[in-house]
């Protein structure tokens, strides 16, 4: 074979391994085995190399894997019983991370979208999204920020202990503090939240419950 052929051959290998270490490295939390198992291939397609993740333990572990590698997050909010609160601490920790979060729900809902992107997510969309927009965000490079929008994380605290079904004097005395500090917390969160009336309270409570209820 002549030589100028193995030249071409050597850069067009190293020019596709180039490639595919430039792509983002994906972290996947995906509760439902079915949907979990076919991201996986639609990314692996893509030339992505994936992690998925089957406890908020592992996720956090991995998150936090010292790698020069860019990573995106890529988390599927339904089926999440019992792990709610771990998964929107996380998004709340990966603030602080030059990392790229995607959240993906079962369906359209305001309430749940400014929950997630309140919690620190980059991005949130649907499910039937997943095949035409998720590419797009995955290379997006810009990262997007609100400012303002971002609770804190005793805010956050605060509604999920709400989210649990606590009232205020049980959940000033799990904080060890006032329930007047209780009530600014809630305040705050509905502000980040666009929440103006107790009834759109009750309704992001509502859908909360009703997210951790799919099946997996």
């Amino acid at each position: 074979m002549p030589e100028n052929y193995l030249v071409e051959d050597s850069l067009f290998l190293f020019d596709a391994m180039d490639a595919m270490d430039s792509l983002p490295l994906i972290i996947l939390y995906e509760p439902r085995v079915l949907i979990r198992h076919g991201l996986c291939l639609q990314l692996q397609e893509l030339g992505h190399q994936v992690i998925a993740c089957l406890s908020p333990d592992q996720l956090t572990e991995e998150i936090c894997n010292q790698s020069d590698a860019p990573k995106v997050l890529l988390v599927g909010a339904a089926g999440l019983e019992g792990v709610l609160g771990k998964i929107l601490r996380t998004l709340h920790f990966t603030k602080t991370l030059s990392l790229k979060t995607v959240v993906y729900l079962p369906q359209k809902e305001e309430l749940l979208t400014r929950l997630f992107i309140a919690s620190g997510a980059s991005y949130c969309l649907t499910e039937d999204e997943l095949g035409s927009r998720l590419p797009l965000m995955i290379n997006d490079v810009s990262l997007r920020t609100v400012r303002g929008k971002h609770f804190s994380l005793s805010e956050l605290n605060v509604l999920l202990d709400y989210s649990s079904g606590l009232q205020t004097q049980e959940i000033a005395t799990r904080r060890h503090c006032n329930y007047k500090t209780v009530f600014t917390f809630k305040r705050n969160a509905r502000l980040r939240l666009d929440i103006d009336t107790k009834a759109g309270w009750m309704n992001l409570l509502s859908a909360m419950a009703q997210l951790s209820s799919y099946c997996k």
